[in-house]
């Protein structure tokens, strides 16, 4: 049938890869093999201070200077291993010939979005996993030593938001010996949370004393302010992950959920751009890194003998906490 007649109008819905909020909360680390290492230094050795007044480290005039024996960083070798994922789509011949749109086109963007979202889901399951965090760098927000609730039903008087966002710093901060820069944080919450949050009190009280109150009502203050949020959260840039997966078969009942469950929002570092510089003079202390070996490649084939277009979009990639020290993992932060 031809859409002439409504001067072929086409409803889609697909969404550009750049979009997708997980390009704010990793770092794209580009690999030429599958298989690989990347270094891990401690954070001890540059922050060690034995005795307040510096008597371990006094050279006398006349003494040997000390040899500097035991008194190196430790350092560990750690792999990657990517894997590669298709996303394909098949059309035959006749309809992509007949068809009144660029239906080969259109079904390339809807796979690179289908990869998005797979991409997105590997991140999330990764940094939502109690066990890939060290300790120190998880809790319950319920167990955090001044918190006396959730973040949904928090007060101004409580401001468990607040303390729990303080806690996490300060953990990020001692374990990095300050090298995180509190401006390379982010904060990153499932839609879910942000409406549940927002209409706490404590963000509706910290709100209102904002002297941008009344555009916040006009939803006329940052790319937050549809969920009632600003951009940034007590200091703390604010990520609302907002991808939704499909989780039913072709042909069942549809099934939507958000990526990002709503108890479990994390902070992670992510300094300075998506891509990585490659420079192995500068120290990352990005949290998440993503080594990627392939990206959103499309390959399309014209096959004659079948009388069809064969196409996919690949991928090849693995995600690693490179630096679980630069971020925390928050559970059960609402009900």
């Amino acid at each position: 049938p031809s859409t002439e007649a409504t001067n072929n109008m086409i409803v889609d819905f697909s969404r550009a890869p750049d979009d997708f909020p997980v390009n704010k909360y990793t770092t794209i680390v580009k690999v030429d093999k599958s298989v690989g290492r990347y270094c891990e230094l401690s954070v001890e050795q540059r922050g060690r201070v034995l005795n307040t007044d510096l008597k371990d480290r006094m050279w006398a005039d006349g003494d040997d200077a000390s040899d500097g024996r035991r008194q190196l960083e430790a350092f560990e070798f750690k792999p990657y291993e990517t894997t590669r994922f298709e996303f394909p789509f098949r059309i035959g011949e006749k309809a992509a010939g007949e068809a009144s749109w660029d239906i080969l086109a259109s079904h390339a963007r809807i796979k690179a979005q289908e990869a998005m979202t797979a991409r997105t889901q590997k991140h999330v399951t990764l940094l939502t996993t109690s066990g890939n965090w060290p300790s120190g760098h998880t809790s319950a927000v319920s167990a955090i030593s001044g918190v006396t609730g959730k973040w949904d039903v928090s007060t101004t008087a409580r401001t468990d938001i607040k303390r729990s966002l303080n806690y996490a710093i300060e953990q990020i901060l001692k374990a990095t010996l300050s090298a995180v820069d509190v401006g390379d944080l982010q904060l990153v919450i499932s839609p879910e949370l942000a409406r549940k949050i927002s209409v706490s009190q404590e963000i509706v009280d910290y709100l209102k004393s904002s002297p941008d109150a009344l555009d916040w009502i006009r939803g006329k203050v940052g790319k937050n302010s549809v969920y009632g949020l600003p951009d940034s959260l007590y200091g703390i840039p604010l990520v609302v992950e907002n991808t939704v997966k499909v989780t039913n078969k072709k042909g069942a009942t549809k099934a939507t959920s958000y990526v990002l469950a709503a108890t479990t929002p994390f902070i992670v570092s992510r300094p300075g751009s998506l891509n990585g510089t490659g420079d192995s003079s500068s120290p990352r202390y990005s949290t998440c890194c993503t080594f990627m070996l392939e990206e959103m490649t499309v390959w399309s084939k014209h096959d004659q003998d079948n009388r069809n277009h064969k196409g996919r979009v690949v991928e090849d990639y693995d995600v690693r906490l490179t630096a679980p020290i630069s971020g925390f993992l928050f559970t059960a932060a609402c009900d």
